[in-house]
């Protein structure tokens, strides 16, 4: 569905994203775009939803390159960074311009506005004027505009962004229900943790390169090369003596009823543990990693960036 060549952007003298290579399969599915304010995310996206060309390399989606291409962009759904809709304006006349927009006019249009309306949860709260409306249901308006089309690729730009947790796990069941349904989402956001519950693929940008892709746990494997942190509940001394003994131990801090093991290659360590633990072999309560998680997924990898 959509492929990007060593893809570039400039904006003049400043590379907004260096030469860029990634695929998106065909079918539904979430794939999410992670990294922190300035690391490229939008210029990605503005690339893939036909915005920009690149400036380097090559974007193709559907097999054919979306800059200025009615044929693709058809096929695209796009809700950009950002909150500017007219505040006066009601919801249900401020889409159905925007399907006019589209192409849409008569009973198609109004088939269309009430389809994404009734997607979106927001068919009876539609003729409300953004003034009155909260920031999730000005969110879900948006999303709304980008699907009256019934676009087989929803590119979202920072979603999240100023929503409470409730209107956050709303939006998250949004889209997983359009992915089900064989819609392709692409989404950007610097909510790591939220990311990791949504997404069945995950990109991470940084400083406008691509660090790693794959999946939470594909990308985790990556991590072999740095130390782990394990807190393992039970007898210290015991856990301690045991621990001296293991290739990968790379340091240890003895806690009250614990120890914390800085280990290497976790998934070698952790079945001996657990083994031993099993066998009556060492006196151990519980086993806590403290950062076998996005966040310190993220933050190994840019170490190795800064």
């Amino acid at each position: 569905m959509l492929v990007l060549d060593r893809a570039s952007l400039r904006y003049g003298p400043i590379l907004g994203l260096s030469p860029t290579s990634f695929e998106l399969p065909e079918g539904g599915g979430i794939t999410g775009l992670l990294g922190p304010n300035g690391a490229g995310k939008s210029s990605l996206l503005q690339l893939v939803s036909g915005l920009l060309p690149p400036s380097g390399g090559t974007v193709t989606v559907f097999g054919e390159a979306p800059f200025r291409n009615p044929s693709v962009l058809a096929r695209i759904g796009l809700v950009p960074e950002g909150d500017r809709l007219p505040a006066g304006l009601c919801g249900d006349r401020w889409l159905g311009m925007m399907g006019e927009l589209s192409g849409l006019s008569g009973a198609p249009l109004q088939a269309a506005l009430a389809r994404a309306l009734d997607t979106v949860g927001m068919g009876d709260r539609a003729r409300l004027p953004f003034v009155r409306m909260s920031k999730g249901m000005r969110q879900r308006m948006r999303l709304a505009q980008a699907l009256l089309h019934e676009p087989r690729l929803l590119i979202l730009d920072e979603p999240f962004n100023g929503l409470d947790p409730e209107a956050r796990l709303g939006l998250m069941d949004l889209l997983r229900r359009l992915a089900a349904e064989g819609v392709r989402v692409l989404v950007s956001s610097h909510i790591l943790s939220e990311i990791a519950q949504l997404t069945d693929r995950i990109l991470l940008l940084f400083r406008g390169r691509l660090l790693a892709e794959g999946s939470v746990l594909e990308i985790r494997h990556l991590l072999d090369r740095h130390p782990v942190e394990l807190r393992v509940a039970g007898e210290p001394r015991a856990v301690a003596r045991w621990a001296v003994e293991q290739t990968e131990l790379a340091a240890l801090r003895l806690e009250e009823e614990s120890v914390v093991l800085s280990v290497r290659s976790p998934r070698d360590i952790l079945p001996r543990l657990q083994q031993a633990a099993a066998e009556g072999r060492l006196p151990v309560h519980a086993l806590d990693p403290l950062d076998l998680n996005l966040e310190a997924v993220f933050q190994y990898l840019t170490k190795d960036h800064v």
